[in-house]
């Protein structure tokens, strides 16, 4: 006597059954898997767009064999495309399955489940219901890609389409944002995005790698080294969320620029105190006001002149006389990018640096009309060393070693 199981949906999927081997209506596709054992039939009207997780109502596997069912028989469901089962269901059980079945997922590939047979059934005709059974894709699902469940065990397979997974305009949360993008010393992007959410990198259309966003909704990216091999000019930085193995959503792209290095020079530059003149790259400059010694045995220069040794232009120094105070504006590279603000009070036991402050022993003064600050006080918030300093007490001169800032 032959076997016949008849798997369907309910609700969400119609099924009949129709004994042939297989065919394409308008309506409905049909499958027939035929063996020494069994003949199985599976049919669905109803194929859907799956946008996430998607309840399949009532899932029914219909046994009409007339043969016994053996103890410990086991069917397994599965799912393709990333897809994954959610619960366990409610079970509605009659005739030969009444209370006889059990439903488990594999909880090391949730894409299986498995119906187990308990008991030995009669010859007898019956179903087994499954009721409000979830499903849901998971990273490696692809959009516009069809979901397909399979049905096996007992010498029996059939597979039926239960929809198509697609992207849902509500899935994500907020779109990308890229706050910041900079191309220079070391080049990074920062940003928001929807939390928990994976994306991947795409500079000039190639991929430079996947980062997770945030609890707080914000990412941030660091270029890697290969980056580095960029040519001069203009590139394209773009980010969308990953979704499965190639599927790209919602990207947002934002030009940058590579510029080409400025080549660096350096020139000795040397103060002397109660000297009117300086050297600078073998050539004599001329001070308002010479270099002189404080009451607490510092060496103090004057602000302007040490600035124009580094290539400082006059238009980057603001002087506030209401605060009393003298600001320099040092730009990183000639898009005036990442500028060091650096801001000095007459008077004050302190300078700042970018929002931080920092104490000095000797205050800057202001003589003859020009504003003095320690030898070492200043050249340091300048960016010069001390190893690049050197002071000559017989000669009571001062030289560093100038690197010309490209303004």
């Amino acid at each position: 006597m032959k076997k016949k199981i008849l798997a369907c949906m309910l609700c969400a999927f119609a099924f009949t059954c129709t004994p042939i081997a297989s065919y394409i209506s308008n309506t409905k596709t049909v499958f027939a898997v035929n063996s020494s054992f069994t003949t199985i039939y599976l049919e669905t009207s109803n194929v859907k767009e799956i946008t996430g997780s998607t309840n399949l109502s009532v899932f029914c596997i219909k046994d009409e064999s007339g043969v016994v069912t053996q103890k410990d028989t086991i069917y397994a469901l599965k799912l393709n495309n990333g897809f994954i089962f959610q619960n366990k269901p409610e079970i509605v059980t009659s005739g030969k399955y009444q209370d006889k079945v059990q439903f488990e997922i594999d909880y090391q590939n949730p894409a299986i489940a498995y119906i187990t047979i308990q008991k030995q059934t009669d010859d007898t005709d019956g179903t087994i219901e499954f009721h409000n059974l979830d499903v849901a894709p998971s990273e490696t699902s692809e959009i516009d890609k069809d979901v397909i469940l399979s049905l096996s065990g007992n010498n029996t397979y059939d597979t039926i389409k239960v929809g198509t997974y697609k992207e849902s305009p509500s899935s994500y949360k907020a779109e990308i944002k890229i706050q910041t993008l900079e191309a220079s010393k070391k080049p990074s992007a920062t940003g928001t995005a929807t939390a928990g959410k994976k994306l991947q990198i795409r500079i000039d259309d190639e991929e430079y790698g996947d980062i997770m966003v945030s609890e707080d909704g914000t990412w941030n990216y660091v270029f890697p080294y290969k980056s580095s091999y960029l040519k001069e000019g203009i590139h394209t930085f773009s980010i969308g969320y990953l979704q499965g193995k190639n599927t790209w959503l919602s990207a947002v792209s934002q030009e940058f620029e590579i510029l080409p290095e400025v080549p660096k020079t350096t020139a000795t530059v040397t103060f002397t105190v109660g000297s009117n003149t300086y050297t600078y790259e073998n050539k004599t400059g001329y001070l308002e006001s010479p270099p002189f010694i404080d009451s607490n045995g510092r060496t103090l220069l004057p602000l302007r002149a040490v600035a124009g040794t580094l290539g400082i232009d006059t238009q980057n120094i603001q002087w506030d006389n209401a605060n009393q105070t003298i600001t320099i504006s040092i730009p990183e590279n000639k898009a005036n990018q990442n500028k060091k603000i650096i801001r000095y009070k007459i008077g004050s036991h302190t300078i700042t640096i970018n929002d931080t402050t920092q104490e000095i022993d000797s205050t800057p003064v202001i003589q003859n009309g020009v504003t003095f600050l320690p030898l070492r006080t200043l050249l340091n918030s300048l960016g010069i060393t001390d190893d690049n300093i050197t002071w000559n007490a017989d000669t009571y001169t001062v030289s560093y070693e100038a690197e010309k800032i490209n303004s």
